[in-house]
C-alpha cells in the first residue's frame, strides 16, 4: 500500500469516532455554547473532512488533501490543548500514576501523544505533496 492509501485509510480511522456527534444534533439545544461549539467542530472537522477527505485521499483527489490537512491541523490542535489542560490540572509522568488515573489522565494523555504523532507526519506529508503538485502544474 502506498503513502496515498496509508494515510487515506488513517485519516477516516480518525474520523470515525466523531460521526457520534452526528447523534448529538438533537440535544444541542439542552447543551451550553461551548458544548455546541466543540460538537459542531468535531463533526464538520473531524467527522466530516476526516472521512470525507480520507476517501477523496485514497481515490487520489486534490480536494482530498485539502479535507485531510484540515482533519490533521483540527486534531493537532485539539491534542495540544488537551496536553495543556492535563498539565494545567496537575499530571504527573509517571506509569504509576497515569495507570491508577487513566481515565482521567492516562487515557486523553494516551491519545493526545498518539494523534500527535501521526498527525505531524501526515501533515508534512500532505503539505509536500500539495507543494509538489502545484509545481508541477506551473
Amino acid at each position: 500500500m502506498n503513502k496515498q492509501k496509508t494515510i487515506g485509510l488513517i485519516t477516516i480511522l480518525a474520523g470515525l469516532p466523531a460521526i457520534g456527534g452526528f447523534w448529538l444534533i438533537g440535544y444541542l439545544e439542552n447543551f451550553p455554547l461551548t458544548a455546541t461549539i466543540i460538537v459542531i467542530n468535531a463533526i464538520i472537522f473531524r467527522a466530516i473532512c476526516g472521512t470525507v477527505g480520507g476517501i477523496l485521499i485514497w481515490r487520489g483527489s486534490k480536494w482530498g488533501y485539502y479535507l485531510t490537512l484540515l482533519c490533521w491541523l483540527y486534531l493537532i490542535v485539539v491534542s495540544l490543548l488537551t496536553l495543556i489542560q492535563l498539565y494545567d490540572n496537575g499530571i504527573v509522568l509517571s506509569y504509576g500514576f497515569l495507570e491508577q488515573n487513566y481515565s482521567s489522565f492516562g487515557r486523553p494523555f494516551l491519545f493526545s501523544v498518539l494523534k500527535i504523532a501521526f498527525g505531524i507526519p501526515i501533515v508534512h506529508i500532505v503539505i509536500k505533496n500539495l507543494f509538489r503538485a502545484h509545481k508541477f502544474n506551473n
